[in-house]
C-alpha cells in the first residue's frame, strides 16, 4: 500500500488532562511504523505543549499543526477544514474529543462531500451515550460492548485499548510482602489525592495510622505535567520530610518503574490500562465522568479494587490506604489480582486498530 495521510485530531491540558494525547500518540506511533504520513491536529497551544512533553519522554517527533481555536467549540474549526480540503486532504480522519457531536461530524462528512474528497473518518469515544456518523469507531470500556454504534467498523472492548507495546513485555513479580507503591493521578490531581494519601500514610495523626502498620511503605509518585507549581512544592516538601516518597516527573521507563512496585494507586484512566497490562494489582479511583465505568468494570472482573470517586467519596483515602494495608502481606490476593488483569488487557489493542485503519483503506 502507498503512504497513506492520517490526520489525528486530539488535545490536551489542565481540565482534560493528558491522556487523550498520549493515547492517539500510541497509535500515531504504529501506524508510522507501518509507513502512514501522520499529522496531529491540534486547538492551541496548550495542546502544542502536551504533545512535546510527552514526545520528549518517548524520544519520537510528530508533525502536528496548530488551529487556534477554543477546544471546547470544535464546530469553529468547520470553516477552517473546509479551506484545508481545498488544497490538501487525508485519507484518514481520526478524532478523539469528548466535545465533537454528532451534528459536529454530520457537518464534517457534508464539508467532505462539497470538496469532493474521499475521506474516511473515526472516533475514540469513552461514554458509549451517542451514535455517530463515523465508519470506524473505538471503545475500549471494559463493562462491555456497545450496540447504539452504527460504524462500519465497531472496535468495542477492553481488546482495543491503546496500550504502548512496552507494557505487555515487561517482566512482573508477585513479591512475598510488598513495600514499594506506585501513585499516578495521570496529568492532573484537582482533588489532591496523592496529597492526601501520602499525608494520611507518614503524618500526624491520621485515622490510619492508629490502626495501620505503614513502616517500611515506599511511595513511588507521578507528578503530572498540568499540576500546579504550589501542589508541586506541596509534594515536594513531603517528600524532603520523608525518605521513602520519590517524586518522577518526565518518566521515560515508566514500565519498568512500574514493574517495581508492590501494587498501585491509580485514577482510572489510561494508566489504570496500563498498570493491568504490566500486571500491577492496583486499587483505582475516578474523578472524572469517563473514568467511573472504566474503574468499576475491572473490579466487577477481579483485575482492580475501585475505590470510589474523589469528587464525591470523603472516604476515599482512608479506603485507598485501608486496602493498601490490607494487601501487604497478602500475596495469593496481589497474584490473583495480577494474573487475571494481565488476561484481560494483552496489550494488542494498539495493533488491532491500526490493522482495522489499514484494512479502510485498502
Amino acid at each position: 500500500m502507498e503512504n497513506r495521510k492520517i490526520w489525528i485530531k486530539a488535545n490536551g491540558n489542565e481540565d482534560i488532562a493528558t491522556g487523550h494525547i498520549r493515547r492517539c500518540m500510541t497509535i500515531a506511533d504504529e501506524l508510522i511504523r507501518r509507513g502512514m504520513d501522520v499529522e496531529f491536529i491540534l486547538a492551541d497551544d496548550d495542546s502544542a505543549h502536551v504533545l512535546r512533553v510527552l514526545s520528549d519522554q518517548d524520544n519520537i517527533v510528530f508533525d502536528a499543526r496548530i488551529l487556534h481555536t477554543d477546544y471546547s467549540k470544535p464546530e469553529e474549526e468547520l470553516e477552517i477544514f473546509a479551506e484545508f480540503f481545498k488544497e490538501e486532504a487525508p485519507d484518514f480522519f481520526l478524532i478523539d474529543s469528548y466535545y465533537a457531536t454528532p451534528d459536529y461530524f454530520a457537518d464534517l462528512k457534508d464539508l467532505i462531500a462539497e470538496s469532493g474528497r474521499n475521506i474516511k473518518l473515526g472516533l475514540i469515544d469513552d461514554f458509549g451515550k451517542n451514535d455517530y456518523p463515523v465508519d470506524l469507531i473505538v471503545n475500549y470500556d471494559i463493562s462491555g460492548g456497545k450496540d447504539i454504534y452504527s460504524a462500519g467498523i465497531k472496535l468495542l472492548g477492553e481488546q482495543y485499548a491503546p496500550i504502548r507495546p512496552a507494557f505487555s513485555k515487561t517482566d512482573y513479580q508477585v513479591r512475598p510482602r510488598a513495600r514499594k507503591v506506585f501513585l499516578s493521578t495521570g496529568g492532573t490531581d484537582p482533588y489532591f489525592v496523592i496529597k492526601n494519601i501520602l499525608t494520611e500514610i507518614y503524618e500526624g495523626d491520621s485515622p490510619c495510622r492508629k490502626v495501620l502498620d505503614v513502616t517500611g511503605l515506599e511511595c513511588e509518585v507521578i507528578v503530572g505535567t498540568f499540576f500546579e507549581e504550589d501542589y508541586r512544592r506541596e509534594l515536594e516538601a513531603l517528600s524532603d520530610r520523608h525518605k521513602e516518597i520519590t517524586l518522577h516527573e518526565h518518566v521515560t521507563n515508566m514500565p519498568e518503574l512500574m514493574s517495581s512496585c508492590d501494587y498501585a494507586v491509580s485514577a482510572g484512566g489510561a494508566t489504570l490500562y496500563e498498570l493491568c497490562a504490566v500486571g500491577v494489582p492496583t486499587v483505582a479511583f475516578s474523578m472524572a465522568d469517563n473514568q467511573v465505568d472504566f474503574a468499576i468494570g475491572f473490579d466487577k472482573l477481579g483485575a482492580a479494587k475501585y475505590a470510589g470517586d474523589a469528587r464525591k467519596d470523603h472516604r476515599l483515602v482512608q479506603k485507598i490506604v485501608t486496602w493498601g494495608t490490607a494487601a501487604v502481606d497478602n500475596p495469593g490476593f496481589r497474584k490473583r489480582m495480577s494474573d487475571k488483569a494481565r488476561s484481560i488487557i494483552d496489550g494488542k489493542g494498539t495493533e488491532k486498530i491500526v490493522d482495522a485503519i489499514v484494512g479502510l483503506l485498502v
